[in-house]
């Protein structure tokens, strides 16, 4: 295995890592509804969350967690142009808050190819100045960090992120992140 080809495993790998700690991040589903979802081909649970999602938004449209919901699983099924729609009326009916301004950036992020795009950068700062322990945003930052194999920092960020405490990191994964950055600098 060569070199180069050996640092985009470990980059993918760290992506993996990144987007499963973001997933973590979010609210955990319930046993029943994840043994429902098992049973159902991928596709039939798309489809399946997304119609229960917008039955619940039809019957009460000013919840802007259903609205982040729906941009959630937007973002999951690459849809970036709807997630960010759902995300801004999200933001619209809660107001400012980090975490929805974090996942502004996200969608950002990866639409465009996973680079970090002023418009995305304008968000996570929103967010950390709200709250400068957003995992959403500081996980981001930690992600583009790695992909511009500037592994110092994505340490420091995933370090600071382990100091926080927060229960929406999963701790051993981010473990396994920074352990990972520290091989590829070496």
């Amino acid at each position: 295995m060569t070199p180069r080809r050996f640092h985009q495993l470990c980059i993918g790998l760290v992506l993996v890592i990144a987007v499963g700690l973001y997933l973590v991040s979010g609210r955990p589903v319930s046993l029943l509804a994840q043994q429902q979802l098992q049973s159902l081909t991928p596709p039939q649970q798309a489809d399946s969350g997304l119609m229960r999602l917008q039955q619940k938004i039809s019957q009460t449209p000013q919840d802007s967690v259903l609205w982040a919901e729906l941009g959630e699983y937007y973002l999951y099924t690459d849809n970036f142009d709807a997630a960010l729609k759902a995300y801004q009326q999200a933001l619209t009916l809660r107001g400012s808050n980090a975490e929805l301004y974090a996942a502004l950036a996200t969608v950002l992020y990866y639409q465009a190819g996973q680079h970090l795009t002023p418009e995305a950068a304008g968000y996570i700062e929103k967010a950390l100045q709200m709250d400068k322990e957003e995992v959403s945003a500081l996980m981001l930052l930690a992600a583009d960090a790695f992909m511009q194999a500037d592994y110092a920092r994505a340490i420091g960020l995933w370090q600071s992120l382990l100091d926080s405490n927060s229960p929406r990191v999963n701790r051993q994964q981010l473990i396994e992140a920074i352990n990972m950055a520290k091989m590829l600098a070496r």
